[in-house]
């Protein structure tokens, strides 16, 4: 009876969220500007209204003539200084809560969260929801656990009685309470801060529960698999489970291996949270992911290829056009202000606005002039393993670069297999055909193997990529193996603890 009334509430509730969504897709651009005038009025007294003249501000093409687009170290500077206390530094007042988040070329980062950043987040993962609720109804939801697979609830002092933690962690510690009841693993487990330890209690307690949803990282979701099978049968493990939230990786190398060790197709809803800002959700079961316009965040997005030019293009969710490469840019009510994130992204669609995650600013391979990115490497592992089989765990592809003994490179293809391919030479030449099917430049360098060698595949044993995670301190929570880097430094770690 009360999973009855309480999904009948939650349909309701998502039904009315998706009519707010289609209004706010109807004006983009004003939904847009007027989150940009909300966020430039809140912080127009903060030091850094002040020095960027907030009060002088009256459109987009103020707010952009005044604030340069910035990254993590430019922000650094500013958010230590909140660390110590000072308060009115970006945003008003001090940030009591911030998050810990690897990054690609400044080490960890520390960004704040702000009240009003955690409410834009916890709207993003309430359209998370209601989308589950669109594709299940309410009520199956509700009838039993949900597991949500995070980071530690943890929180460790830092600064000036701040706090820091993990921010899948700040969001559990505020579910309503007719979530409560049902999140899995719970506030105990959940609390747990070593993650190994975490990951088996948190298989212990599911095996036994009647889940209904499933949120996480797919890579770490399958471990949670791995671990419940070794106690119980998965094939009559949570029948009415039904959905699956995804988010952080590409899905699609791993959605086989979630269909077979679950023996059902589930119904998915992929997400695209940063630590920075809640961007994007799965609003129709093809198509992208809508860009989430009216949370509070304002989105500007640079082609890639101006990036780093003195000038660059900054684009409005009006003016980008569908294809091409953006660099994603956000200004949010943690304080942050044309924060260029490090994701690229290309648009697929209008009225909503979708767009497919293609991968990280400088997570790519151009070694030898073939300018590969993470989305064609991602591509080419779902064609190699449609065609010679295989079900994969983690990879990563690097440049192998000409030695004396040969005179040209090409790339290493490291990947950890669940279930290997019968014929890896099978496997490594569809790797190499798809990326010639997608990549120009990729082409033209194979061509004749004249400016490449062909990709070579190396077949790492089981729990490699787990153990370099534990080595670097990143295992676990949401930390991820990069798809693709312009040098071999990590696989060269990854062979040196090989065996």
């Amino acid at each position: 009876m009360i999973a009855r009334a309480g999904g009948a509430l939650l349909e309701r509730l998502a039904s009315r969220r998706r009519r707010t969504l289609e209004h706010a897709w109807r004006a983009p651009a004003d939904v847009q500007e007027a989150a940009l005038h909300r966020l430039v009025a809140c912080a127009r007294d903060t030091e850094f209204g002040r020095a960027h003249d907030f009060v002088g501000i009256r459109s987009v093409a103020d707010y952009q003539a005044r604030v340069p687009l910035r990254r993590y170290l430019d922000f650094r500077r500013y958010w230590q200084r909140a660390l110590q206390g000072v308060p009115d530094v970006t945003w008003p007042g001090r940030p009591r809560h911030w998050v810990k988040t690897s990054g690609t070329t400044a080490g960890d980062k520390l960004i704040p969260v702000t009240t009003d950043a955690l409410a834009s987040h916890r709207q993003g993962g309430w359209d998370a929801l209601f989308m589950a609720v669109e594709r299940t109804g309410g009520a199956q939801l509700l009838g039993g656990a949900m597991l949500f697979l995070g980071g530690t609830s943890q929180l460790t002092p830092i600064g000036d009685g701040a706090l820091v933690g993990d921010l899948s962690g700040l969001a559990v510690r505020r579910l309503p309470p007719g979530l409560r009841g049902r999140y899995s693993p719970g506030p105990d487990i959940a609390a747990i801060p070593d993650w190994p330890t975490r990951l088996a209690r948190i298989a212990e307690r599911v095996a036994g529960q009647d889940l209904r949803l499933l949120s996480g990282m797919p890579s770490w979701m399958l471990l949670v698999l791995e671990h419940v099978a070794r106690r119980r049968s998965l094939r009559a493990c949570w029948p009415d489970l039904r959905v699956f939230i995804h988010g952080g990786v590409a899905f699609g190398p791993y959605r086989s291996a979630f269909e077979q060790w679950l023996d059902r197709r589930l119904e998915y809803v992929e997400v695209y949270p940063a630590s920075e800002g809640f961007v994007a959700v799965q609003t129709e079961r093809t198509g992208g992911l809508s860009v989430m316009v009216d949370h509070g965040v304002f989105y500007e997005f640079v082609p890639l290829e101006e990036l780093e030019a003195p000038r660059p293009r900054r684009l409005t969710v009006a003016e980008v056009e569908l294809g091409p490469a953006y660099a994603v840019v956000l200004t949010t009510p943690a304080g942050l202000w044309s924060y260029v994130l490090g994701d690229t992204v290309r648009f697929t669609g209008r009225d909503p606005l979708r767009l497919l995650i293609t991968g990280r600013i400088r997570h790519f391979v151009n070694a030898f002039g073939e300018n590969v990115i993470v989305e064609e490497v991602e591509r080419a592992l779902l064609g190699a393993c449609a065609k010679a089989g295989g079900e994969v765990v983690e990879f990563t592809v690097a440049p192998r670069y000409p030695t004396t003994t040969e005179a040209r490179g090409g790339h290493d293809w490291l990947v950890e297999f669940r279930v290997p391919p019968g014929d890896g030479p099978a496997f490594a030449r569809a790797l190499d055909e798809t990326l010639i099917t997608l990549n120009t430049d990729y082409r033209t360098k194979r061509r004749a193997d004249v400016g490449m060698l062909p990709p070579r595949l190396i077949v790492l044993p089981p729990g490699s990529f787990h153990h370099w995670l534990q080595q670097r301190g990143k295992l676990g929570d949401q930390h991820k193996v990069p798809r693709v880097t312009n040098d071999r430094a990590v696989a060269d770690a990854l062979l040196r603890n090989r065996g």
